[in-house]
């Protein structure tokens, strides 16, 4: 099952983020701390690199802000249709707009999407993509 690759996404967002706390102080003595978290997403799926790397021309096609909007909209097709019982998904995303998970992060997340839509022959949201 091709989506089985895709087990990785809560386990991504979940366990694959470092976070450090760096303490600084500024000029008038304050003391400030500053909370960098990077996520990284793996794919699990063997097609998925291969298919990336034919598709990495599209990089700079969109900004972060696209990105998010869209992996936003592809996760609440997604969970819905894991929820509906759909044979291709068994997967939930947990995906909050509002976290900053970084251009790399969005990017993949989207063009994950993106493939799977691709391999299947279906589209998650009507007009979404290219």
């Amino acid at each position: 099952m091709k989506t089985i690759g895709f087990l990785f996404v809560a386990a991504a967002l979940l366990f694959s983020c470092t976070s450090q706390k760096n303490i600084s102080t500024d000029r008038t003595g304050r003391l400030g701390v500053k909370d960098s978290t990077e996520y990284e997403l793996i794919v699990f799926d063997t097609g998925f690199d291969f298919w990336l790397a034919s598709n990495k021309a599209r990089i700079g096609e969109y900004s972060n802000d696209y990105y998010r909007a869209a992996n936003h909209r592809y996760a609440l097709e997604w969970n819905r249709r894991y929820s509906a019982g759909d044979r291709r998904i068994n997967s939930y995303v947990d995906y909050n707009m509002q976290t900053d998970y970084g251009f790399d992060f969005n990017y993949k997340l989207y063009m994950y999407f993106r493939y799977f839509e691709e391999t299947n022959r279906t589209k998650l949201v009507p007009g979404g993509g290219r």
